[in-house]
């Protein structure tokens, strides 16, 4: 039996400012993609489609420039505001010790001073992963009709120096920020069992991802939980790029299959990718909450294993100065119930093997991230098809029925080559189905904006709606060539991927 709309998207505002800067300013510096092809106009626009991007101010916070347009543009009540995230990697400030959503809370404090604050850290599919903690807490109950998760989405990649200056990561990335508002739209206090916990607290070591990988481990009778859910209060860019999530999740898979590990299954891709989908199959992203209660984590991965989803989530309460605290919660055998609209289905997936792909490396005097290009390619295009046909077979839907694509903006040669694996019978990126797809039932910006990290999800919906995407060409494929129609478009696929190595998806249902 299915039931009305659950979670829903009502309003968005966001960063509009900054500087276009084009590729220019990446010539004639001494960069050299791989291979040793040199870094021109023409190269960067070949290799990642990429023409011009946003450039902010360094003296401007862009996630609450997004926040207060929200409120501004739209008929929300701030009073109604039960929860704010702050879906990130790296924000305003690299060096900031975080939460990063205590600055928008500090505008939202008077009116809503319960609500709950918290980072999301999951790479660039941070977005979706809010989304579906949103709706996980709606359909448990935690969030009751009428409240509203607002999601804000900042990347100032260009301030943070997120990369060293030689490092051609920096071409691909823009800035930018937008605030989501999403609604609980039906009180969902379904008279299930409530999950079953278990617990345990241990020291705080320097050697925490492994004793807290052993302490999971036992806890859920040596098999790994469907899910992993960190209070990261570490504070350091280093420990939320990649999630510290996606490290537990991973010493508990070496863990759990010492023979596996010892023979090398993780270090070869074509191996290691089937074997986490068959054997691990779970997610794993940090939170950080503002408060440092540590009955927020609980809380959450309570209603993930009480949504009937997952069968057992671990909730990790991590923070150097105290005792690390982990909880198992089983949901048992409830079964997940699909609304009729609004967000119908969520899925995510982690694979903690390849967490080197993105990560945050020390130097002697900074930090900075450090990207494998091309292990994020291969991950990128060879998750999809497995991750979407889940979501898709699961309410009746394929591909053909998606009437518009959100497809994460990394590297414009990612987005034909994944659609070639996902539609059935196309043989290469040039097929004509694949043409007609990117043509006419997405929305791209990346040659515009390049890769905005988290918050690609959030400006092209809200770009689309607005009226400013134009149809253009990008490695001789058609782009935006049905922008007139798709604001009208009923059935929303959005699918993102990124640090961890995660991916997340969510259906939107109009």
């Amino acid at each position: 039996m299915s039931r009305s709309a659950i979670l829903d998207i009502i309003a968005s505002g966001a960063w509009n400012g900054g500087t276009r800067v084009d590729n220019s300013i990446y010539e004639n510096k001494g960069m050299f993609f791989k291979g040793g092809v040199p870094v021109t106009g023409r190269s960067i626009e070949e290799r990642i489609g990429v023409r011009t991007r946003m450039v902010a101010p360094e003296d401007e916070r862009i996630g609450l420039i997004a926040l207060q347009d929200l409120l501004d543009t739209s008929a929300i009540d701030p009073r109604r505001i039960k929860m704010i995230v702050g879906a990130t990697n790296v924000g305003d400030d690299k060096y900031e010790q975080g939460p990063l959503v205590k600055h928008p809370f500090d505008r939202l404090a008077r009116l809503c001073p319960d609500a709950v604050a918290l980072d999301l850290y999951a790479g660039c599919p941070g977005f979706n992963v809010s989304v579906e903690l949103a709706f996980m807490l709606s359909l448990n109950g935690r969030l009751q009709k009428g409240d509203v998760t607002v999601i804000i989405g900042a990347e100032n990649i260009h301030r943070s120096k997120a990369f060293q200056p030689a490092d051609t990561a920096n071409i691909i990335f823009g800035d930018d920020a937008l605030a989501t508002a999403l609604e609980t739209q039906t009180c969902c206090n379904d008279n299930g069992a409530e999950p079953v916990s278990s617990s345990v607290t241990l020291p705080y070591t320097v050697d925490f991802i492994q004793t807290t990988a052993a302490q999971i481990l036992a806890l859920n009778e040596n098999r790994p939980p469907d899910g992993f859910i960190v209070d990261n209060q570490m504070g350091q860019v280093q420990y939320r790029v990649p999630a510290t999530a996606a490290r537990i999740q991973h010493r508990v898979a070496e863990l759990a299959f010492p023979e596996a590990s010892a023979a090398g299954a993780f270090s070869k891709f074509t191996e290691a990718l089937p074997f986490y989908d068959r054997h691990i199959d779970s997610f794993g992203f940090d939170i950080m909450t503002l408060s440092r209660d540590r009955s927020i984590v609980a809380d959450i991965a309570r209603a993930y294993a009480a949504s009937g989803k997952y069968r057992s989530v671990a909730a990790v309460s991590l923070d150097p100065k105290r005792d690390i605290e982990i909880t198992i919660h089983r949901g048992g055998d409830k079964q997940f119930t699909r609304p009729d609209s609004g967000i119908i289905d969520t899925i995510t997936r982690t694979h903690g093997c390849f967490a080197e792909y993105i990560h945050a490396i020390l130097t002697e005097d900074d930090v900075f991230g450090e990207m494998n290009g091309k292990g994020v390619f291969l991950y990128a295009t060879r998750s999809a098809p497995r991750q979407l046909d889940r979501l898709l077979n699961a309410n009746h839907l394929s591909i053909d029925d998606v009437e518009l694509l959100i497809e994460h903006q990394a590297n414009f040669a990612m987005i034909p080559m994944t659609l070639a694996q996902v539609i059935k019978g196309a043989e290469s990126p040039v097929e004509t189905t694949v043409e007609d797809f990117v043509a006419d039932r997405m929305v791209t910006n990346i040659h515009t904006r390049g890769n905005c990290s988290v918050v690609c999800m959030q400006r092209l919906p809200y770009d689309l709606q607005r009226g400013v995407l134009q149809p253009d060409f990008i490695q001789g494929f058609a782009v935006n060539r049905n922008v007139g129609h798709l604001p009208d478009a009923r059935l929303v696929l959005y699918d993102s991927v990124g640090a961890g190595m995660t991916r997340s998806s969510f259906l939107w249902r109009r």
